[in-house]
């Protein structure tokens, strides 16, 4: 070993880095860069409820074994008035193949199935979380497009992530799910668990945004919309649909959370979305956040205890062709999972 590093100094040189990006004047730097004032900061009143209709999906890797891999995606819907969940609905569990052709046979199927017309690209094969991740996307936005439809005039429709799409074969959908809402006077916001916005050259814009609103005494719960031109990059530039704004949800939670709105969307309009928002945001497990996102979350994800149970339920289906498990493994064998039990 020639690594001359302790850990010890290892440790020190990362937090050398991190006080790089968020030096003891961030606020003060971002005041300068930003031009805000604390006439940009609106104070949320905590008295508009209604009906809020979350979705969120979850993909993971079943088996991998290099030519041909295995996923599992699902898509969820949980709708709430106040506390009370008035309804779920959750999508079968469903398995895709990934490989070992160029394309992906199942992504075309599944799209034509939920929007009544194929891609007009196919999904490469060659980045199996990604190809996976892309189906959830599909399943979502199909769960989304029939609640834009389906929830009352006044309703808030919260997609978890962003509006902006990663493949451009969802874009009509997006923007049609977006029009739908709009016309049907629906409010829709999309939420994310965390952020990569950064400015002035890496710095996180979460800190700098809390920052500022205590030094401006800013009243929680408040919102405030993020001029984009002083950040760093912006993702996705012909896929993106919303606006960028920060929030803090919860009266005696500091944490902001960075939310998007349909682009263009009015003050008023995203004033009674950010109220509808923060009405819901009170959940006593995670103060600022919207207990209807968390309540799909924790029910659609495909967990360690279930991946296993479909592996079982592969291996079992395979014995019913008269294949030995021996198949299996040499299909889908990884010495990871023999590491592991030393």
């Amino acid at each position: 070993m020639t690594l001359k590093q302790s850990y010890d100094d290892s440790v020190y040189k990362v937090l050398e880095q991190i006080s790089q990006y968020v030096p003891e004047n961030l606020v003060q730097e971002f005041i300068n860069i930003s031009n805000l004032m604390d006439t940009d900061f609106h104070r949320i009143e905590l008295s508009r409820k209604g009906i809020v209709s979350a979705i969120d999906g979850s993909n993971a890797m079943i088996v991998d074994g290099g030519s041909i891999a295995l996923a599992a995606v699902r898509a969820l819907q949980t709708t709430h008035d106040s506390s009370n969940r008035l309804s779920r609905a959750i999508t079968p569990i469903t398995l895709i193949t990934i490989g070992p052709e160029d394309e992906n046979r199942d992504f075309a199927l599944i799209y034509k199935e939920c929007f009544g017309s194929f891609p007009d690209k196919g999904l490469n094969n060659d980045d199996p979380e990604r190809v996976a991740a892309l189906i959830r996307d599909t399943l979502e936005y199909w769960v989304a497009q029939k609640r834009a439809t389906d929830l009352p005039v006044g309703g808030l429709l919260l997609l978890d992530g962003a509006l902006r799409v990663t493949d451009q074969n969802h874009d009509r959908i997006l923007k049609g799910i977006i029009e739908t809402a709009q016309k049907r006077g629906v409010h829709l916001a999309a939420i994310a668990k965390r952020t990569r916005a950064t400015w002035g050259g890496g710095h996180p814009l979460l800190p700098a945004m809390r920052g500022i609103a205590q030094k401006f005494n800013i009243t929680r719960p408040w919102w405030t919309k993020v001029n984009e031109k002083i950040l760093d990059r912006i993702e996705y530039h012909h896929g993106r649909h919303g606006d960028l704004y920060i929030a803090s949800l919860h009266p005696n939670k500091i944490q902001p959370i960075k939310l998007e709105l349909p682009r263009g969307t009015g003050e008023d309009i995203a004033t009674i979305t950010m109220q509808m928002i923060a009405s819901c945001s009170d959940d006593g497990r995670i103060p600022g956040y919207p207990y209807p996102l968390l309540d799909a979350h924790r029910t659609v994800v495909i967990d360690r205890p279930l991946i296993e149970q479909i592996q079982q339920d592969l291996i079992r289906g395979l014995s019913f062709r008269g294949m030995d498990r021996s198949v299996f493994e040499d299909l889908f064998g990884d010495f990871h999972g023999e590491f592991e039990r030393y």
